[in-house]
Parts: structure tokens; sequence; C-alpha cells
């Protein structure tokens, strides 16, 4: 491989298992020159953290109405013309989108200009730019199996969802009372507040907190952690060393993203996942039931969270060690350390097949 793009839609839960392809490719490829494309939200700070080069396009989400809807919106005109035009510059040998509406004209400007494509989808339940692209390109890698025929079954590949390195199996020598709560890449205002609202009993039953907050809610939670007489130092808006943060952890308060569901898994950590209901099409409470229904985790629905409850629930999870050692067992059964790696090969594949059909 010699040139590649990565298109990204803007959060976490996109950007994460784009970058563990990326490093994947230049683990057998040093040489190969990686383009992200993506939104101008957060990824780019995500992707030049990382190394990588990354060029944003305009781009908004719309809800229902399909590829007309798509379309008709006023972002996609200038959107596709400078995918295309990036594109044609940067001359890539494949594209490949993992979702989001700004990962969206990439890869359809890939198509139009003839370059190999694929795409990644992450949920239990595909987004609509996905379901869209899935009928033009021309491979599909899935993180769970497609139970609803959203792809072609002859050109959908399930690998899991692609986990950083640094996460897998990420240390069992974690304080025994130490939680980890965060709600994604940019926080989770409900979960952050039953949290405030559970902190005094959490305090008193000894238990330690690592949480990232997101951006627009960190000075509240941090002034609820010294109205309680909790340490500050471990609340933050955004948690850079992940793998660290996962390592000393006993047990897991999030949402339920593909991406971090299947993290939680590499890492063999349990989880209470409390899903985004308003999430495209509940997807995220399909992907916490994956965990759940294994034993991997407990699922607490957000219209039946509160502070009481939520820190009963961490208290009793957290005195028997025994159930969590389970847990987090049961979770390494689910995780798909491959991924990266099988979705690395796939552009291989479509690559070579559009260079054996030229040569024909």
């Amino acid at each position: 491989m010699n040139r590649i793009v990565l298109t990204t839609g803007g959060t976490g839960g996109h950007v994460f298992p784009a970058l563990a392809v990326a490093n994947e490719i230049k683990t057998r490829f040093p040489n190969c020159e990686i383009l992200f494309i993506g939104g101008k939200g957060p990824e780019r700070e995500m992707v030049e953290q990382a190394g990588f080069s990354f060029k944003g396009l305009p781009a908004k989400g719309v809800m229902g109405g399909g590829l007309k809807k798509i379309l008709s919106s006023l972002w996609i005109v200038a959107a596709l013309v400078m995918a295309l035009r990036e594109i044609a510059s940067f001359r890539p040998e494949a594209v490949i989108g993992f979702g989001g509406y700004a990962g969206f004209c990439p890869v359809l400007a890939a198509w139009m200009l003839g370059i190999p494509t694929a795409i990644h989808e992450q949920n239990s339940i595909p987004g609509v730019t996905n379901r869209i692209l899935g009928r033009i390109v021309k491979r599909v890698f899935a993180s769970f199996e497609d139970r609803n025929g959203s792809f072609p079954a002859a050109k959908t590949v399930v690998v899991g969802n692609p986990v950083r390195k640094e996460i897998f199996n990420s240390g069992r020598n974690a304080d025994s009372k130490a939680v980890l709560v965060f709600g994604g890449s940019q926080g989770a205002a409900a979960i952050n507040d039953a949290v405030i609202n559970g902190l005094a009993k959490l305090k008193e039953a000894g238990i330690t907190l690592r949480h990232q907050t997101g951006k627009n809610d960190f000075e509240k939670v941090r002034k609820a952690y010294v109205e309680n007489g909790m340490d500050t130092g471990a609340v933050s808006p955004f948690i850079h060393d992940m793998g660290k943060a996962y390592a000393e952890a006993s047990l897991i308060v999030c949402r339920a993203g593909a991406s971090t569901v299947f993290e939680i898994a590499a890492a063999g950590k349990p989880a209470i996942l409390i899903p985004f209901p308003q999430a495209t099409h509940d997807h995220q409470t399909g992907n916490a039931r994956s965990l759940a229904d294994l034993g991997a985790a407990l699922l607490i629905p957000q219209n039946e969270l509160d502070g009481p409850k939520l820190a009963d629930e961490i208290i009793k999870l957290i005195t028997d060690q025994d159930r969590l050692k389970a847990m987090g067992s049961k979770g390494l059964s689910f995780a798909r350390t491959d991924a990266a790696s099988a979705i690395a090969e796939g552009i291989g594949d479509i690559i070579r097949m559009k260079t054996v059909r030229g040569a024909a």
C-alpha cells in the first residue's frame, strides 16, 4: 500500500477504530501515506495528535429521509466538491469510511472517481450514511452480525470493532475499589448528574473515581467533588491515555457506543452500561445487550437512572470481586483482537482486485 484515505464522522466512536486501522497499516507498510478526511469537530485534534494528516469538510447530521434528504442538504455540494478535489489530488489506492455524515462525501467521491471503497459499521444497527454507502462500496466490514439485512451479504464481513493496542487486556492489578466513569469522548450529562447525586454514598463506601466529564460539565462535576471532599485530580474533561485509565479501574461506568463496548471487552473489564437513548435507532441499547446477555456487563436504561441507584449498583459489584473477575473474563471472550488486522487485509484485497481487473 502506498496511499490510503480514512474518513471519520465526528466522535471518538468513529475516530478511534479508524486510528487503530491506520496504525495497523503503518505497521505493515511503514512508507504508506495516510490521510484522514472528516468533519470540523474534535476529530482533527485526535487524528493529528496520533501523527496523521487531516482535512476537514463541512457536515451536518440529517435524521431520516435517506439519500434524497442527504443530497438535498445545503452542505453536501460543498463537501462533495472538496472531497473530490482532495481525493483526486492525493490519489489514494483505496478509501474506507468509518461512519458519520462527515465520512459520507469522501467515500462517495472515491466511488465516483473509480477508486476502491469500503466502509466499517461499528454499531449493531447501521446509521443512514453507511446503509447508503453499503450499496456501492466493494467491501463492508461490520462489528456485529447483520441480523437486519442492512448490507449485501456477499460483500459483508464481520470483523468486530478495531481497538487500540494499548487497551487489549490492559491490566488486572487495579485498585479493587477504583471505578472509571466516562460518557464517550464528549461526556454524558445524565451519567455526570447521576454520579454527582451518588457521590456521598460512593465516598462513604470508600470508592475511588476517575471521571471523564466532557468539556461542558467539567466545572460542575469538579465543584461537586470539592463539596463532597473527593479527589478533584481524578476529574478531567478528556482522558488521552485510556489504556492506563482502563488498567487502573476495577469497574467501568459508561455509555454503550460500539467502540466503548469493544474496548471494555478487550480490556477485560466489567461494566455498568447506560445507553444513550437518543442514539439513532437506539443502537446503543443493542450494543449494550451484546455484553449484558453474556453476563459481562450490567445494563441500566437512562430512564431508570438516578444517583442512589447507580451508587448502589457500583457498591454491590465492587464488593463482589469474584463476580467482577467473571464478568471481565466473559468480556474478553467477546473481544475481537484481530479486527484492525482483518480490515487492513480486506483493504489490500480490494486494491488487488482492481489491479487484477486493470491488468486484464
